[in-house]
């Protein structure tokens, strides 16, 4: 009979330390003092993650002898600067039952896994913490991921990079969720393909998960910084997808599809209310119907968001983001063809062929502009906003002035075409929000000479339109000229 698996229980109240002004949190380090039974103390310094993994963070400890920090302690004392160390004041506290658990999934890898549930405290403040915490001891960190996926198929988990100091001081600062752009820093002309790719894909990953509670809370930029760092994140893996072997990306395009999917609803309504509704009421168009139309919109915009809620807090959901996050972690884009082996070769190499082939496509959705369907058209603003995602990865790499003109264009662009994108989504939207008969007849036809209106001031654009996009092919690259263009076919 297997031996029944021993858990150790214990209290741990932490009280974080920093101070008034926040010095150890701009530096990236987080004190904490632990009263771990007893009169017994131990003092913690963590750092920032390096880079290297999604969960990786330097940790260093020591046994003190009181409540306090002790800026002499052999380890950790050396992050208390004379500066600092005389200012420390507590910031907030944790009080944590904790049960953990051994786990040796495979010989030499040793995980411990702990169920904490207790609060933080930040003056009158407090948050529930129930979680359950997987620190690698021993092997290679993708064990953790393996860990957690095997968790989700026995309880919906859900995944929570944020550490309990992170929360405990959004929570001292009183603030709501916030929101969180991408950061993908500069680049490296030395650095190789397969280091940006792994750089970016984090980064475009971290930014997904920074924006969950925002969105969960209802707000519209949690739900738009969600949706971009997703088509971002879809976008470089089709940029260097010449150099990953198709079999290695395509399990995640089901689901990346249906995340985007799940939010694209929420968000298509918010431009509704506030974009199109919005400047026709402030123009006075139909006062009484339009009213009636934007009722209907924001009963809509509720339910949706209901839905995105749903999808974000789904095991699949879940399971995406580990199975993203491992892959991204372990390189798993490797394989044994020559495509992939191309990874190695320096990003200031590879760049420009792959700025070459995203502006190659964008130019051939362009193709007899002036005569194109607004279908047609959206996929024009959907191959330009690829553009724009990979030049901005590689814009530091080359003169800043000149990108920054090359990203300005293509931004016009992109806000043209979505423009009228948003007028064609919107006619989609009325047609359910307002049947063309019985007593909303009245409320669809406002809502359609509203479109109407926002179309004809498009119209008067459209030569400006015309003239830009002749004007972003005709100015020079800002990039080299790649020694050979990478096969297309290839790429499909």
């Amino acid at each position: 009979m297997a031996a029944r698996p021993v858990w150790s229980r214990k209290r741990l109240v932490s009280t974080y330390y920093d101070t008034a002004d926040r010095a150890l949190l701009r530096d990236g380090t987080v004190l904490r003092v632990r009263q771990a039974g007893g009169r017994r103390h131990i003092q913690t310094v963590k750092s920032a993650g390096d880079g290297a993994s999604f969960l990786g963070r330097g940790e260093w400890e020591d046994a003190i002898a009181g409540a306090s920090p002790d800026p002499h302690a052999a380890q950790s004392g050396r992050f208390l600067p004379p500066d600092i160390a005389p200012r420390l004041c507590p910031a907030f506290r944790t009080e944590i039952m904790r049960r953990s658990l051994r786990l040796e999934p495979e010989p030499g890898t040793r995980i411990e896994a702990a169920i904490d549930r207790g609060r933080i405290r930040a003056g009158d403040r407090t948050e529930p913490v129930c979680e359950i915490e997987l620190e690698l001891k021993d092997g290679s960190p993708t064990a953790l991921y393996d860990a957690a996926l095997k968790l989700l198929e026995a309880a919906p988990i859900r995944v929570e990079v944020r550490s309990k100091a992170e929360r405990g001081y959004r929570l001292a600062a009183g603030g709501d969720a916030a929101t969180a752009h991408f950061d993908g820093g500069e680049l490296d002309p030395a650095e190789s393909g397969e280091a940006v790719l792994h750089g970016v894909g984090r980064a475009c990953v971290a930014q997904l998960l920074a924006n969950e509670a925002a969105a969960l809370a209802g707000d519209a930029e949690g739900v738009h910084q969600m949706r971009i760092a997703l088509r971002r994140l879809r976008a470089i893996l089709s940029a260097f997808g010449i150099m990953i072997p198709k079999e290695r990306r395509a399990p995640f395009d089901a689901d990346l599809r249906w995340l985007g999917d799940a939010l694209a609803a929420a968000r298509n309504l918010d431009v509704f209310t506030g974009e199109l509704i919005g400047p026709a009421r402030a123009a006075q168009i139909d006062g009484v119907f339009l009213e009636r139309l934007g009722k209907a919109a924001e009963r809509r915009r509720r339910r949706a968001y209901a839905s995105a809620r749903r999808a974000i807090r789904s095991p699949r959901y879940t399971a995406l983001l580990l199975r993203l996050m491992r892959w991204f972690d372990d390189r798993l884009w490797r394989g044994r063809s020559d495509a992939a082996n191309r990874l190695d070769a320096p990003i200031a190499v590879l760049a420009p062929a792959l700025l070459d082939r995203r502006r190659r496509k964008a130019q051939k959705r362009s193709r007899n502009l002036a005569d194109q369907s607004p279908k047609q058209r959206h996929k024009l603003r959907i191959a330009l906003k690829k553009l724009r995602y990979t030049t901005e990865l590689f814009a530091s790499l080359y003169d800043p002035d000149e990108a920054k003109r090359f990203i300005r264009r293509l931004k016009h662009l992109q806000t043209r075409l979505g423009d009228a994108n948003d007028v064609r989504v919107g006619r989609k939207l009325v047609a359910e929000l307002a049947p063309s008969r019985g007593g909303k007849a009245e409320v669809a036809k406002v809502g359609n000479r509203m479109l109407d209106w926002h179309a004809d001031r498009l119209a008067e654009a459209e030569p400006k339109l015309l003239k830009q996009v002749r004007e972003l092919y005709r100015a020079p690259r800002f990039w080299p000229m790649p020694p050979s263009a990478p096969d297309q076919d290839a790429t499909r």
